[in-house]
């Protein structure tokens, strides 16, 4: 089964409610919004991006553990 039709079956167990916020998701993916990070943010970003640098991090499946 492709990704496609797995998404399709997974949109046809949804109920109707809850199909207005995939339709929300759909939409933001196709066009996110484009936001300028504020000073805060860009000093978080550069401290993290010095502590991945050093090696300072946890992969994805080690949280997962």
């Amino acid at each position: 089964m492709t990704v496609r039709e797995e998404i399709i079956k997974a949109l046809d167990a949804l109920p109707e409610e809850a199909l207005e916020a995939v339709l929300q998701y759909v939409k933001f993916i196709q066009e996110p919004e484009e936001v300028e990070p504020t000073a805060e943010e860009l000093e978080a970003i550069a401290k993290g991006e010095k502590a991945f640098a050093k090696g300072e991090y946890v992969s994805w499946g080690e949280i997962l553990i």
